[in-house]
């Protein structure tokens, strides 16, 4: 008796047992393909006919283990089956007497070449089946292996899939200067028979790489029965200063191959990233992508975010080979998609200037051209080597450090308290808004101050210089006071301040080719009065991102408006928030900022800068506290600044700790140094 489902000869069985009507031939077809369709292979055995089956059973491989191999191979991931019913009556066919239909079928699948499309045939034969004692009329489908897939004419055919790889997308700064490409890597291993001292060598070679020694030695001798083979251990970048000292290990040998370069591995890191292979969670998350388990993919920056442009796409050849292996037909064949290539607006050597300022300080850094809002720097220090990452050996600087995960903060991406930076906002929302009058002089005196009324309890606000007292705006931005801050804030009142946060563009994703976490002037509103005045000097609640910051000041050289920072070389300058501020709102805070640099008691003044540019910018000290009764806490060092006159520099660096060198002076005595150095 032929083996189908019995639901499905149960629904042939009433038919022929309930009507005097003959079994439509179609309902086989049907079931049949729509077990095709939903990729049910035991389904589809299950409706051949007895003959058809008696064939497939004689093969060592098993029908639906075969199907779901070949179409794995060839990334099958929907299948689309139609045909052309048939009119019985008009074609003359009586159903009682006729014996087998062929029918045409269109076949569409969507492969790892793309969308493919053939015609085959499905034979459908009658067979009489026995079921609870009963004698009933069967359609059957007789198997051909072009069922499986185009091409097929006998059961021993094979699919073959072969790949030819793509090119990833190489990455280049504004000048073409390479920053990763597809270059070499050294392959070091043992000959172990020019080996000494096994156990010297092989840990001579674990010390210099920091690897484990076990490893080393079980890789070193994969070979015991050729000493005089190479025996490949770990790879290297070319770049990698430990190159001599490996050498001088007797028998260790030096290859060179294929490999990803990152060419300024440690000061471009958190930007550039770096690739590697594929995990399994990985695999799965791009399944249908045409990913395998020996991919590489990009781990982290660029190289991630940009994967799908980088990547490319591989060539593919499905061909069908006889019995012996050899190709009969070439079916389909695809010719690789090399990556795009890459650049960037940034330029390598400023990138340079900067990470050699920082030293070893930690913190982040900004460099744009305010005019066309290129980002020339993108700095976050400590950093890790994108080379030793992606050959996935140990970074020796992760050993001076507590804690080796602050090398893979991307600390221009996260957001932080920019203290008094944020003051030229409260500023220009508070002269927008006419509550600030920025020839007001306030009456300020002594060191902490509050409201009359007593209800903030025992909180005040702090300035640093309490010797001014006659305040009004230049001076309230030159001296950096709080205090001022804190009233204008108050003036300008809750509803006022978080409107002008979010015209600023507090709470929304940052437009920017790498992603950016979003600022924030608030957790949960600005209701509570302290809050409010703390978040006018930049304080509070308030978190940027450093580009944004720095984004925000090219509104004062811009006549109100702020620039689109661009990341990828040829994008045309554009404004990302227009008319922003007024003209004349912007020329008053400008003037301030020009005296917080140029006025001798400016925070920012200094007599001998070390460069000739004329420079405007705010300094900016915030304290890292929990809650608002917390005296002192961990201070960020952040100094904003850019050339008012030529329009082609800005900077905005931040320093964690700055408390250990002095507050955020030590800021503005890098950013002079930096920028005597790109002068």
């Amino acid at each position: 008796m032929k083996k189908i489902g019995m639901l499905f000869l149960f629904i042939f069985f009433v038919s022929a047992c309930s009507s005097d009507e003959a079994v439509n031939p179609e309902d086989t077809l049907d079931h049949y393909i729509t077990a095709w369709e939903g990729q049910n292979y035991d389904e589809m055995f299950h409706t051949l006919n007895t003959s058809s089956e008696e064939e497939l059973n004689g093969y060592e491989w098993n029908l639906s283990e075969r199907f779901e191999k070949v179409h794995e191979d060839l990334g099958v991931n929907s299948i689309e089956i139609t045909y052309e019913s048939r009119d019985f009556a008009e074609e003359e066919i009586d159903l009682e007497e006729t014996e087998e239909l062929d029918y045409q079928v269109h076949v569409g699948m969507n492969t790892i070449t793309g969308d493919i499309s053939y015609t085959t045939n499905v034979l459908l034969t009658k067979e009489i089946d026995m079921i609870e004692d009963e004698e009933v009329e069967v359609w059957s489908v007789d198997w051909h292996p072009s069922h499986l897939f185009m091409g097929l004419k006998t059961n021993d055919d094979q699919i073959q899939v072969s790949t030819e790889p793509s090119n990833r997308g190489e990455i280049f700064d504004r000048y073409g200067t390479p920053l990763a490409t597809n270059g070499e890597v050294y392959e070091v291993g043992f000959v172990p028979e020019r080996m000494e001292d096994f156990d010297d060598a092989t840990n001579r070679f674990a010390d210099i790489l920091n690897i484990d020694v076990e490893t080393v030695r079980d890789l070193a001798n994969r070979y015991p029965d050729n000493p005089d083979w190479f025996a490949p251990v770990q790879h290297i970048s070319l770049s990698d200063e430990r190159v001599d000292d490996l050498l001088n290990i007797p028998g260790v040998l030096l290859n060179r191959e294929e490999g990803r370069e990152y060419h300024f591995g440690g000061e471009l890191a958190h930007l550039i990233g770096y690739v590697g292979q594929i995990t399994a969670e990985e695999l799965e998350e791009r399944e249908g992508e045409g990913y395998h388990m020996n991919s590489i993919i990009g781990k982290r920056g660029l190289e991630a975010a940009l994967e799908n442009d980088l990547r490319g796409e591989p060539g593919v050849t499905i061909s069908v080979a006889d019995e012996e292996g050899n190709t009969r037909d070439v079916l389909m064949k695809s010719d690789p998609v090399h990556g795009d290539n890459i650049t960037l607006t940034i330029d390598v050597s400023i990138q340079e200037k900067l990470v050699d300022t920082f030293g070893d300080d930690t913190g982040a850094g900004v460099v744009m051209d305010p005019t066309s809002g290129e980002v020339l720097a993108l700095v976050s220090l400590p950093s890790y080597d994108s080379n030793l990452r992606y050959l996935q050996l140990t970074d020796p600087r992760a050993e001076s450090i507590d804690d080796p995960n602050t090398l893979i903060t991307r600390r221009f991406q996260n957001v932080y308290s920019p203290g008094s930076a944020f003051k030229p906002f409260t500023a220009a929302a508070g002269l927008e808004e006419g509550t600030l009058d920025p020839d007001e002089v306030f009456e300020i005196e002594g060191k902490q101050w509050q409201p009359d009324d007593g209800s903030w309890g025992d909180y005040r606000i702090t300035r640093v210089n309490e010797q001014v007292s006659d305040i009004d705006l230049k001076t309230g931005m030159m001296y950096s006071d709080n205090i001022y801050f804190a009233m204008q804030a108050l003036a300008l009142g809750e509803e006022k301040m978080e409107s002008w946060a979010e015209t600023f563009g507090f709470g929304e994703p940052f437009p920017f080719g790498f992603p950016m976490n979003a600022s924030s002037i608030s957790n949960d509103g600005l209701s509570s009065e302290p809050l409010l005045a703390d978040t006018g000097y930049g304080q509070g609640q308030v978190l940027m991102n450093p580009l944004h910051l720095a984004s925000l000041y090219t509104m004062f050289i811009h006549d109100g408006s702020v620039i689109q920072p661009q990341l990828f070389e040829g994008s045309e300058p554009e404004m990302w928030k227009e008319d922003t501020i007024s003209p004349e709102t912007a020329n008053i805070v400008l003037d301030s900022l020009i005296a917080v640099v140029e006025d001798s008691n400016g925070t920012a003044s200094r007599e001998n800068p070390g460069h000739n540019r004329a420079l405007a910018g705010k300094t900016g000290t915030a304290e890292l506290k929990d809650s608002l009764e917390d005296e002192s806490g961990e201070e960020l060092g952040w100094y904003v600044a850019f050339d008012y006159e030529e329009k082609d520099l800005l900077i905005a660096v931040m320093i964690e700790d700055s408390q250990e060198h002095g507050g955020s002076g030590y800021a503005v005595d890098l950013v002079n140094e930096f920028v005597g150095k790109v002068e």
